[in-house]
């Protein structure tokens, strides 16, 4: 499993063994709705996918906006049309409504089970999630241990992940609308300002500080994916599923992004006005079967000698921040630990 695909979320799935508590599992995608089967766990299964950390997630939406806004942006990325997806986001945000307020001739939900671990992906997805519940009362609502990846581990292991599950207490929730708020922001020293306060989500914190790391650098311009590939490049890995998997699972110590949206990262170094990557076939798509290498700019960015931004331009939006044009725009300084 690539716990980290941009695949949108199938209908929900209703478990069929008998329930003693109606119970609705909220998961990080559908690959690890047959080890809840397997396991023999009771309850309907939906998957909440979305690929928060790619693209807008502006403050001042509604759900049903922020869903035509998520549809749009996934659409212009070939993942699918923005009439299904929407209508697949659609389905996953009324099962959660129905779970909240009920629904005439079903039985009440008990429970909301949250099967997401402690990657950038999956811990936005939970900030979302928890954005839109109460801060106490009915139905409870509970979160499986969060420190592995959920599709490594075997279905025998599903049972004890279940019964070990926590229940998400309201400092939790008021934590997780918090940094929810700062994400959406277009001002990202808001994250900064709210990592001393999420220490209730024990690893939000550094999700989060995963997020800023994306903005461009002080020192380049490059965020920390075009960073680390462009480093893996000029070691000569210029195969791009090679150099994904040197970059990105090589050197994350949380892994978060699908090959899809590492692709566009390194298509954005590969078709600006300054490439500073080129390809074997410059014409097509860039797939995983393509083959890249630094260009002389490419080689001065990383060597701090020209700046990715000022060369390139920049077109991207981080949550609820847009950067767009070739400056100024939000950089982050690592060193210090802020936004300027």
């Amino acid at each position: 499993m690539n716990p980290r695909t941009p695949a949108i979320p199938a209908a929900p799935s209703q478990m069929t063994t008998s329930a003693t508590r109606a119970m609705l599992h909220l998961t990080n995608g559908t690959a690890i709705i047959p080890l809840i089967r397997q396991a023999g766990i009771d309850g309907t299964t939906v998957p909440w996918d979305d690929v928060l950390h790619e693209g807008p997630v502006p403050a001042g939406l509604n759900p049903a906006a922020l869903r035509e806004r998520r549809a749009t942006f996934m659409a212009s990325c070939g993942w699918g049309s923005a009439e299904a997806i929407g209508r697949k986001l659609a389905d996953r945000d009324s099962a959660l409504d129905r779970a909240l307020v009920g629904s005439p001739g079903a039985a009440p939900i008990d429970e909301i089970v949250l099967w997401f671990e402690h990657d950038l992906y999956d811990q936005l997805h939970l900030l979302q999630i928890l954005d839109r519940l109460p801060l106490d009362g009915t139905p409870r609502v509970t979160a499986v241990p969060s420190s592995d990846y959920l599709g490594t581990q075997p279905a025998s292991r599903f049972t004890g992940l279940f019964a070990a599950r926590a229940d998400v207490t309201s400092s939790q929730r008021l934590a997780a609308r918090d940094a929810w708020v700062a994400f959406r922001s277009d001002d990202p020293r808001t994250i900064v300002d709210v990592l001393p306060r999420v220490v209730e989500l024990p690893h939000l914190r550094a999700a989060l500080t995963r997020h800023l790391e994306q903005f461009p650098s002080m020192q380049n311009g490059l965020s920390r994916t075009e960073q680390q590939a462009l480093e893996v490049i000029a070691s000569d890995v210029t195969s791009v599923h090679e150099l994904y998997r040197a970059s990105h699972h090589g050197r994350e110590d949380a892994i978060f992004m699908g090959d899809a949206a590492f692709i566009a990262h390194i298509d954005s170094l590969l078709r600006s006005s300054r490439p500073l990557l080129r390809a074997g076939r410059p014409t097509r798509a860039l797939t995983l079967d393509d083959d890249v290498n630094l260009t002389t700019d490419g080689q001065h960015v990383l060597e701090n000698r020209l700046d990715r931004v000022r060369a390139c331009g920049i077109d991207r939006w981080l949550g609820g921040v847009e950067l767009k044009g070739t400056g100024p725009v939000w950089r982050w300084d690592s060193g210090r630990v802020r936004m300027a």
